[in-house]
């Protein structure tokens, strides 16, 4: 199983990124417990760390059946995405949104899209990847998380993926204030260990299209 984490805030060590790391630990302990050094491998990537470009709606995808942006996505992500079988995404919310740098990933999604609907091509490795969000809110709206969710499920789909669940909270704003709520950071941490070591339909996600 190949687990992979991407960070999407502009902000390092923030409220989304802390909560991503107790996800991670909680993986890494369940990995170490069942002995599975192999087998298992997990990885986090920071997306304001990366040089990539959103969509430019050339069309180029649609003629070499591949991006032709020439980028951190294309070369370092792609791979990595196709490789997937648990691909987590966790984000802050900006303006009831997903971060820029989220959104810029999302986008070049839309190379994946024409390869499996213009190319009728399968997923290269055969695989049907899971997606997980993490979110973090600061106001307390009714579907704050509603939007991030509808477009991470069209996402998936372009890469033969399905959407499973996620954490959500609200009421988090300055800087670290997700520490003051240890329980959410916990939650995180099983969630964690759940994937590892029990079947999808009993890991602790909100499923909520509208949590």
């Amino acid at each position: 199983m190949y687990i992979l984490a991407v960070h999407g805030s502009p902000r390092k060590n923030g409220n989304s990124e802390i909560l991503l790391d107790s996800f991670i630990k909680g993986l890494s302990q369940s990995k170490e417990d069942k002995n599975n050094l192999t087998e298992i491998k997990i990885e986090k990537i920071r997306l304001p760390e990366l040089n990539f470009s959103p969509c430019r709606e050339c069309g180029g995808c649609e003629i070499k059946e591949e991006c032709v942006l020439e980028d951190d996505f294309k070369n370092i992500l792609t791979p990595k995405i196709f490789s997937s079988d648990l691909l987590v995404v966790s984000t802050p919310i900006f303006f009831y949104s997903h971060t820029a740098y989220v959104q810029a990933f999302f986008e070049r999604f839309q190379a994946f899209w024409a390869r499996k609907y213009v190319w009728k091509l399968p997923h290269p490795l055969n695989k049907k990847p899971k997606g997980i969000l993490f979110s973090l809110g600061a106001t307390k709206g009714a579907k704050l998380f509603e939007g991030l969710i509808r477009s991470y499920r069209y996402v998936l789909d372009a890469i033969y993926g399905n959407y499973v669940g996620g954490l959500f909270f609200r009421s988090i704003e300055k800087k670290g204030d997700i520490l003051n709520f240890p329980e959410y950071l916990e939650r995180a941490q099983n969630l964690g260990k759940e994937i590892i070591s029990l079947p999808e339909e009993t890991w602790s996600l909100n499923r909520d299209p509208c949590p």
